[in-house]
């Protein structure tokens, strides 16, 4: 299962997630609309940050941040939504944009190929399910012979699906055959009823179970990962990351964004009617899906060093699995921002 860099990031689109999870409180208490979060100072001079997201959960509390001017009236979001794979990778080829919203594989085999990117959080956990329309399927095992769709190869969603799928003893192109496409496209053939078997991730796990009602989620994969691995964490999928040369060159306007991206998820959870309204403001997201998936979009901060247990774990397991699918290796702790 060798692939090059360019094969990996083509496919590699999250959404992430990008979790369908709780836990984990962010430690940052709320700062009033227009002041920087406490601790932390404006920039003395107009600063543009330039931001790379999906539409996708990580994507959410940045539009909080814009929209509430966290980081200060001279600090200015330009944000850039990538909607194909391709985007991003020139996104961080070409060394334009200062953030990123990263499905967790693709930062790690960014990484381990030599680029300049750092894991500062992790927002996204879990999000993934198993859905199906027969009503008959249970296991994993019940599988064999069928046609599984997949939003988006080499992606976490993917990764995973491919892990349990081996672990009930079924190979993937033998036993199992796989269809990948984009998650709205997944979304769209489960709903219409010509997909039976999926791995779809939040908001679309909710769009399809509203536009059909025979679609139920089968197997949460925080259940199964919690299986597998014999813990009770949560399975990591997405996280913001910047550059060294970034954190170089803007140590405390990268402290702030942290503390302000923290904040932001929380008020994301407890404010989902405004939080969605954003989204469609901002992204073009139906406002009415993404308030109702917003409970099991699994968003819940953790800096990328108090997440060290859990991507350790991820890491390690994909890596016995499958090396390709993290970039080759473990990534060090050159990875991890240690703001």
């Amino acid at each position: 299962m060798k692939r090059t860099l360019a094969a990996i990031m083509a496919s590699a689109m999250m959404l992430f997630a990008l979790a369908g999870c709780s836990g984990g409180d962010p430690s940052s208490e709320s700062t009033a609309p227009n002041d920087p979060p406490e601790g932390s100072s404006q920039a003395a001079e107009p600063v543009t940050i330039s931001v790379g997201v999906p539409t996708a959960p990580p994507a959410l509390p940045v539009l909080r941040m814009m929209d509430a001017q966290l980081l200060g009236e001279n600090v200015t979001i330009d944000l850039n939504v990538w909607n194909a794979p391709e985007e991003l990778l020139a996104m961080v080829q070409g060394g334009e944009h200062d953030m990123y919203a990263f499905p967790l594989t693709v930062i790690s085999t960014l990484y381990n190929k030599g680029l300049d990117v750092r894991l500062m959080n992790v927002n996204t956990w879990g999000v993934t399910y198993f859905m199906t329309t027969d009503p008959d399927f249970t296991t994993w095992s019940d599988l064999a012979g069928k046609t599984v769709y997949i939003p988006l190869q080499s992606s976490p969603p993917d990764a995973l699906t491919q892990y349990f799928l081996n672990e009930a003893g079924l190979t993937v192109g033998e036993d199992v055959e796989v269809v990948y496409a984009s998650t709205a496209e997944v979304a769209s053939l489960l709903a219409s009823g010509q997909a039976e078997y999926a791995t779809l991730i939040e908001p679309q796990v909710t769009s399809a179970m509203k536009q059909n009602s025979e679609v139920r989620r089968a197997l949460s994969f925080e259940e199964e990962w919690q299986r597998v691995t014999g813990t009770d964490t949560m399975i990591p999928n997405a996280g913001f990351g910047t550059t060294q040369t970034f954190i170089d060159g803007n140590p405390e306007l990268t402290a702030q964004f942290q503390e302000a991206y923290a904040e932001s998820a929380q008020w994301v959870l407890e404010n989902p009617t405004e939080a969605a309204a954003l989204a469609e403001e901002y992204l073009n997201m139906n406002a009415a899906v993404v308030e109702a998936a917003i409970p099991n979009m699994g968003l819940t901060f953790k800096s990328a060093q108090d997440a060290r247990e859990e991507l350790d774990t991820f890491y390690q397991l994909l890596n016995d699995f499958d090396p390709s699918m993290i970039g080759g290796a473990l990534p060090d702790d050159g990875l991890y921002y240690a703001g």
